[in-house]
């Protein structure tokens, strides 16, 4: 008797646990078949309603006791967004925040996907190097400065200049003195007072002289002096004869590299200073084996695009040209250099950034595609918000494949003519993903 007791109480048990364990499996939104919709799942109308899908949206009733999709609070379980009409016309603007675009079928844009480097352009530096030895002075700029062309960098002091400058000097006293006996002579001999030995004596001895000047002049320009220095050496009260020379920038741009202290040493043709226009830079790929015939045929057709994104600015392209392929391939790695030439705006790529560039290799087959701003992804699961009706748009689940230039090939979840949201969809999913923090039916 006491052993059937022991039973019948165990058998309560175990049913009293098995009926808890059922209403705990059904009930509320958090679960997997709750009110959020996954993909490749369908979205749920509220606690315990089956999934509904396409016009079904549009015909349950949240718990508010209206349709579901206009609730404010519950809409967001199936899926769908309220576009506001400020949003779409931009409150009075030419182009609202958000935009709508219609899918297509068009020839898609092959893309080859390549490591690079960015360089400083080597056909927009200057290697600053003094001309003569000489004492450093004065130096007026610092790495990481912008100068202007014409700005003085740095100033030497040479006793090899103040000699040159001297013989200038010289020369140009002695053309000055030999150029007036040249007009006394010449007024005499027309008065039939000089002789014509002494008129053709004076002229070759002003010519001697005219040639000495010049030659000293040229030799202060090979010493880097500019005309206004060689003006200024001569000019009335005030001569320059301290043997300082300064150095000005040939062209404006940023000092990337600076070698020279107060006080040292300047030897002539050892770089000082590296002088950079930053404005455009080189970037420089490389092209692996099985990937060159593409390439090179690309080129045959003209300079191929390619658009590099770098880790320092996610989401941000810079646009440029492919225009040179190297001529030898590197046996270790197998690949070719590939040189690239960048607008950089605002300086913002360094040189010695690493980058991802895609290489434009022509059109290929046509394919769906949808501009690359539409896709939203969501725990690795891609997205966009396609229209469904009036100011209503419904979040659908896409399969993404190729990455094209500014867009995104549509493998499964999308038909053409679908109409969906382009620029903007950002604003959009924040929205959409209340159930994340908790809000919506489950309050």
């Amino acid at each position: 008797m006491r052993k059937q007791v022991v039973m019948v109480v165990v058998a309560f048990v175990v049913s009293l646990l098995w009926s808890i364990a059922v209403a705990a499996a059904g009930d509320g939104c958090g679960k997997d078949d709750g009110c959020g919709a996954a993909a490749g799942k369908e979205s749920h109308a509220g606690h315990g309603q089956a999934p509904v899908s396409g016009e079904q949206r549009f015909t349950v009733e949240c718990e508010h006791n209206i349709a579901q999709y206009t609730c404010d609070e519950c809409r967001y379980e199936l899926g769908m967004v309220k576009v506001a009409d400020e949003l779409l016309r931009g409150a009075g603007a030419s182009t609202g925040l958000v935009g709508i675009v219609e899918v297509k079928r068009q020839k898609a844009e092959v893309m080859l996907d390549v490591a690079g480097v960015i360089q400083l352009n080597a056909n927009c530096e200057v290697h600053v190097a003094p001309r003569i030895a000489g004492v450093v002075r004065e130096v007026f700029v610092d790495a990481g400065d912008a100068v202007k062309k014409g700005d003085v960098l740095f100033e030497i002091e040479s006793t090899e200049l103040g000699r040159a400058i001297g013989d200038y000097r010289k020369s140009r006293a002695l053309a000055g003195l030999s150029g007036r006996n040249l007009d006394r002579e010449t007024r005499l001999f027309s008065q039939k007072v000089g002789s014509e030995a002494d008129l053709i004596g004076a002229r070759m001895e002003y010519e001697q002289h005219c040639a000495d000047q010049e030659a000293a002049e040229h030799q202060l320009h090979v010493m880097g002096v500019d005309e206004d220095f060689v003006k200024d050496i001569g000019s009335n009260g005030h001569s320059r004869t301290s043997g300082r020379l300064p150095y000005r920038a040939p062209m404006d741009g940023r000092i990337v590299e600076k070698h020279i202290a107060l006080g040292e040493m300047a030897e002539p043709g050892r770089d000082v200073m590296l002088l950079a226009d930053l404005s455009s830079v080189w970037v420089w790929m490389d092209i692996y084996e099985p990937d060159l015939a593409a390439v090179l045929e690309r080129l045959a057709s003209g300079a191929a695009p390619v658009v590099v994104t770098t880790r320092a600015f996610p989401g941000r392209e810079f646009a440029g040209r492919v225009d040179r392929i190297g001529s030898v391939m590197d046996e270790k790695t197998r690949t070719v250099k590939a040189r690239a030439v960048l607008d950089n705006p605002g300086e913002a790529l360094r040189p010695g950034m690493f980058c991802r560039a895609a290489i434009s290799l022509g059109d290929g087959q046509e394919t769906l595609v949808v501009p690359r701003e539409s896709i939203l992804v969501d725990e690795g699961q891609s997205f966009v918000f396609q229209h469904a009706r009036g100011p209503y748009f419904v979040r659908q689940y896409v399969k993404a494949g190729r990455q094209f230039t500014g867009s995104v090939e549509i493998l499964d979840g999308l038909a053409a003519g679908d109409r969906i949201v382009g620029r903007g969809a950002f604003l959009l999913k924040s929205d959409i993903l209340r159930e994340k923090m908790g809000a919506g039916c489950a309050d």
